[in-house]
């Protein structure tokens, strides 16, 4: 392939094909350098630019980026794509979507094309573009009204949820003690235990005594949560 870093890097504007000089034409340098000396490794760009200040920069604003929506001075929370939040919840609840015509168990994301919105509430509503055009801006990811309750009283949802074999149905008849149950759907969901004020308000969902009630109330919550369904 190169056998050096490319001169004059530039990007081409899909809709008349001019050539558009990038922003930071030093930084775009380096990275086409770094990966190059890596071996043409994508998992080591990925790495580099990941472990950057300003990919790890905080989604949470201060006094000074409140207003700044342009010059990345902060992390913009993004909601998940449609495929990856269904994904995301069938990891959580224990459960699969099935798709007409594909092997159990393949993911949203592996979709061969768009013909299956149609037979998918869950990506209709979440705005899995059609493919009507080449431009991603076909893709919404606005909330809306209708995604909100969908998440919180559709019948799909609830069925993965209490699925026989799902996840909240195997807690509930496990002997765990309510704080593991709490803390193991923590780590499944945000990839974090939670603390305590999250603890001793969730916990309060097992007072009552109908244990497998209370563990689908944790994971309806959880999917439910802004870091759930937020990349920040």
């Amino acid at each position: 392939m190169f056998a050096r870093p490319l001169p004059g890097l530039e990007f081409c504007d899909r809709r008349n094909f001019s050539p558009v000089p990038p922003s930071n034409p030093e930084l775009l340098q380096g990275l086409a350098t770094h990966f190059i000396d890596s071996g043409f490794d994508l998992k080591e760009l990925v790495r580099a630019i990941t472990r950057s200040s300003a990919y790890q920069l905080s989604a949470t604003p201060n006094k000074l980026n409140i207003s700044d929506r342009q010059n990345y001075s902060r992390y913009y929370p993004r909601r998940l794509p449609a495929e990856v939040m269904l994904d995301s919840i069938d990891q959580l609840a224990g459960t699969q979507t099935d798709f007409a015509n594909l092997p159990a168990g393949t993911r949203a994301v592996a979709l061969p094309d768009n013909s299956y919105n149609r037979s998918s509430p869950f990506l209709r509503v979440f705005g899995r573009p059609e493919g009507e055009s080449v431009c991603e801006c076909e893709r919404s990811n606005e909330p809306s009204i209708t995604q909100a309750l969908h998440l919180m009283n559709s019948p799909e949802i609830a069925a993965k949820i209490r699925a026989r074999t799902g996840a909240a149905r195997k807690l509930a008849d496990s002997d765990k003690k309510p704080a593991a149950v709490v803390d193991e759907l923590f780590l499944a969901a945000l990839g974090r235990r939670p603390n305590d004020a999250e603890r001793t308000k969730l916990l309060d969902a097992f007072t009552d005594g109908d244990r497998r009630a209370a563990v689908e109330d944790v994971v309806w919550a959880l999917l439910n949560s802004k870091e759930f369904l937020y990349n920040r």
